[in-house]
């Protein structure tokens, strides 16, 4: 057992109500949802550590948490800004210690080399990171920093102090640490594995330290389970580049568009910038999907297969043939799939490779990139092109230059 500190975690708190607390200081202090859209039915998508005091947070729907909290203020988000405000941090954090790996749009993971393992000098950069952060990006954008012998145990160890917290769990400390934390404080584990688990006896990490890693697994249902054991040991697992093996764009129809050239204008859209994301990312798709949903809750599902590819028009030309174009139902929501993703340039010669093709393809995406996104469109989308726009979500953060 050692007591370094190989790896260091950052977590901003609350941090999409943290930037808006930044950008509104007449909300410093006081209890803010952050809401797709103000509306009663809608939910909150984030809460300040204010409203949380209430009780109030993601999921709970608005009218619940007026009711929770009378003076909570709301805040429609911003995605454009909270991708702006993450780009900044990450600068923050890279002028005391070289970002390894951005966990998602809040989160990210610094490797600790040399000296910088010991346990004060890792805590001295700790300190350096979260006071850049407050005097680079702002005073509210409050953090909490895990540090741990491998990236399992300093996210944990984030989770431990909140908000603006410090924790460093070197490995010769999990037991002592950690030993008592309910299994679901293991990133990864949620309220089906916890069932599962306890099921099998498993409920403190604890309970997981005294059995065998080829027993972890067997419990766990994968090997999954062999690495969580590992890492609990403080065993530090290599970080490879989890490249994601399809791209999913959906969108939920506003009601003037829940009609059948709505759904399919805003099918190409998606498509279109699904292409994009191939090309941007150096990537092309062998599968191409689609799914409709109705208001009635039924659906309509279909998807192809075919030579490897990036090209926006044959992708069209493909999605205009599987579309359900004689469907008498009202669409509620759509999405496109693009799957099958490899490496441009690895796979095999492709027909629908028109070095013609290839070169109006990346004259159009540079356009996009330099005047704006919707600068050059086809032209089935000219009348969605405020629609649809970019999201963050779990595994997928926008760059500065997509269209939100």
């Amino acid at each position: 057992m050692s007591n370094e500190l190989k790896w260091l975690l950052v977590d901003l708190n609350s941090f999409f109500a943290s930037c808006e607390q930044q950008d509104h200081p007449h909300l410093r202090g006081k209890p803010v949802a952050v809401v797709p859209m103000l509306a009663d039915g809608t939910s909150v998508i984030a809460a300040s550590y204010e409203a949380k005091k209430f009780g109030i947070k993601t999921g709970t729907r608005v009218f619940e948490a007026k009711k929770m909290c009378p003076g909570i203020q709301f805040v429609s988000g911003g995605h454009k800004k909270y991708v702006e405000y993450h780009h900044k941090i990450i600068a923050a954090v890279d002028e005391i210690c070289p970002v390894e790996k951005v966990l998602s749009i809040d989160e990210m993971a610094c490797r600790l080399i040399g000296r910088e393992c010991q346990y004060e000098n890792a805590i001295e950069i700790a300190k350096r990171i979260k006071q850049n952060i407050l005097d680079k990006v702002g005073e509210c954008l409050t953090t909490s920093v895990g540090l741990g012998p491998n990236v399992l145990i300093a996210k944990m160890a984030s989770d431990m102090q909140k908000p603006n917290g410090l924790v460093a769990v070197p490995a010769e400390a999990i037991l002592e640490k950690m030993g008592a934390l309910d299994i679901d404080a293991i990133s990864g584990v949620g309220s089906q594995m916890k069932y599962r688990l306890n099921s099998k006896g498993f409920y403190k990490v604890q309970d997981l330290l005294k059995v065998s890693e080829q027993e972890l697994r067997k419990a766990w249902g994968s090997i999954w389970g062999m690495r969580i054991a590992q890492e609990l040991r403080g065993v530090d697992m290599d970080w490879k580049r989890n490249d994601s093996s399809s791209y999913s764009h959906e969108h939920v129809l506003p009601p003037d568009l829940r009609t059948t050239l709505g759904s399919y204008q805003i099918l190409m859209k998606l498509l279109s910038k699904g292409c994009m994301r191939l090309r941007k990312n150096q990537r092309k798709a062998q599968s191409l999907g689609i799914v409709i949903r109705y208001m009635d809750r039924s659906r309509f599902e279909k998807s192809i297969q075919f030579q490897e590819t990036d090209d926006t028009a044959y992708l069209i030309r493909e999605l205009k043939k599987m579309f359900p174009r004689y469907e008498k139902k009202k669409p509620m929501k759509v999405s496109v799939f693009l799957s099958g993703l490899t490496a441009a340039g690895q796979g095999q010669l492709s027909f629908f490779d028109d070095p013609k093709r290839e070169k109006i393809n990346q004259a159009m995406d540079a356009i996009n990139g330099k005047f704006g996104a919707n600068t050059l469109v086809s032209g089935v989308v000219l009348g969605v092109t405020g629609q649809a726009k970019a999201r963050i979500s779990f595994n997928h953060i926008p760059s500065k230059d997509d269209e939100f």
